[in-house]
């Protein structure tokens, strides 16, 4: 790790974890934390997942693309919306390879505890998991994951588990 990215990675830590940041996110309404119970639909109020982004589109060389209404599918209580009749079906084929993982919630954030809606064209695939960050201020999200990808991984996963059981 670069001394540039080392740096970033510790104050974006410091601010993360600090308990002035935690009232300032709460003020902002930048997310909330685990031990709120947070909806778990709370990134989908009008039942569309992920902002209407077709799942994928993010695996195509466009990126992601905003899908139509006229090629919908509903999986697990969200509509998926997509660009073709052909990615709809090849979703339906095999919907737990596109869902975004962690319920399309931040990653970086559900490692720090907290959840929060992302910016859904700030993404990366990683092992085949479909992950979505924010872009508060001057912190993106998905370049802080990439400074200690392992270690946040492994904080999401637990928390997003966690999340889970205090459902």
């Amino acid at each position: 790790m670069t001394a540039a990215r080392a740096w970033l990675a510790f104050i974006a830590v410091l601010v993360a974890t600090s308990g002035a940041a935690e009232d300032m996110a709460e003020k902002r309404g930048s997310g909330v934390s685990l031990e709120h119970g947070p909806d778990l639909a709370m990134c989908a109020p009008d039942g569309i997942a992920i902002g209407g982004y077709d799942v994928l589109s993010y695996r195509s060389d466009g990126g992601p693309r905003q899908g139509d209404p006229e090629f919908a599918a509903d999986h697990e209580g969200k509509r998926y919306l997509f660009v073709s009749a052909d990615n709809r079906d090849r979703f339906l084929a095999d919907p737990a390879r596109y869902v975004p993982a962690y319920n399309g919630f931040c990653a970086i954030t559900l490692s720090f505890g907290r959840v929060t809606c992302p910016e859904y064209t700030n993404f990366k695939i990683e092992d085949g998991r479909l992950l979505l960050f924010e872009v508060t201020g001057f912190t993106n999200g998905r370049t802080l994951w990439n400074s200690d990808a392992d270690t946040f991984r492994q904080r999401a996963d637990a928390n997003y588990e966690r999340l889970l059981e205090l459902r």
